[in-house]
């Protein structure tokens, strides 16, 4: 089926002598030009507040002393290990990944200003990790031992998670792992501030998430899609993934310690996010 630009004068004119033949179909047009727009908008609202973002990669508690040391748990022993990050943002954990012992590591991101950074940072403090835009630059045939995803899925919609995990079926290696973390669909203090942000349920079903400083106010607004533990498994198996595991997240000691226990308050009992494997059949 023929996709219009609308922007394009002479082929609005088009669209609309389309549509009046065949209403059905410019619907159907319609509908995948909202798909389009939805995608886009999910994926790249990190370039509006990529500074922000940037700081949050290394400052937030929640990434600092949950993510982060969760992930490496879950990835276990990486040394000699070829690595492909998806949505490796400004690359504070893809370089986590090469310091635990990978040998090779790949960082993918789709943001242009994320993906500076990381490119700038290791310009400036090389580490042997290369950077890219998009799955296609990597070199055909090549295979991962662990690919990883950290809140990657809530950053996208169906389409786009169900490319995200064929594209890692046929890039990751037969027996080995894809290792994300994700919104937990079971978490249930909506309204809330947990810990530094909160939680809010959309009229689209989406969730909004605000980030709060040490002032109390809002410095950072995000959007995700909160899919059902089915909905994921779903998608897995429909790549050719072996059933998923799903793994309760835990508080680093350094994170207690430095913030101490009333900040962490019922975090592990209720829990924003978790983590799963998914292995390659």
């Amino acid at each position: 089926m023929k996709t219009f630009n609308f922007e394009n004068t002479a082929e609005r004119t088009e669209f609309m002598a389309y549509k009046e033949g065949e209403p059905k179909k410019a619907q159907e047009i319609i509908d995948g030009e909202h798909k389009k727009a939805e995608s886009y908008a999910l994926l790249h609202q990190y370039d509006k507040i990529s500074m922000e973002y940037a700081l949050a990669t290394i400052t937030d508690p929640n990434k600092r002393f949950v993510q982060y040391p969760e992930a490496l748990r879950l990835i276990g022993e990486l040394k000699d290990k070829k690595v492909l990050d998806i949505g490796c943002a400004n690359g504070t954990f893809t370089k986590m990944i090469k310091g635990a012992g990978a040998v090779e590591v790949v960082g993918c991101e789709p943001s242009e200003n994320e993906l500076k950074k990381a490119r700038d940072e290791e310009a400036s403090n090389p580490q042997d990790i290369e950077y890219i835009s998009s799955y296609a630059e990597i070199t055909a045939g090549k295979k991962f031992d662990v690919v990883t995803a950290i809140m990657v899925i809530p950053a996208v919609n169906q389409e786009q998670m169900e490319e995200i995990f064929s594209n890692t079926a046929n890039l990751l290696k037969d027996g080995c792992k894809f290792v994300a973390l994700t919104l937990n669909p079971a978490f249930k203090r909506f309204g809330e501030v947990v810990n530094n942000r909160k939680f809010s349920k959309r009229e689209d079903g989406r969730i909004g998430i605000d980030f709060y400083n040490e002032k109390g106010e809002v410095y950072m607004s995000i959007i995700d899609t909160n899919f059902s533990k089915a909905q994921i498994e779903k998608t897995a198996n429909d790549a050719g993934f072996e059933g998923i595991e799903w793994e309760n997240l835990k508080i680093s000691s350094a994170g207690i310690k430095e913030l101490g226990a009333e900040f962490w308050d019922g975090y592990e009992e209720d829990c924003p996010y978790i983590g799963f494997i998914a292995r390659k059949n």
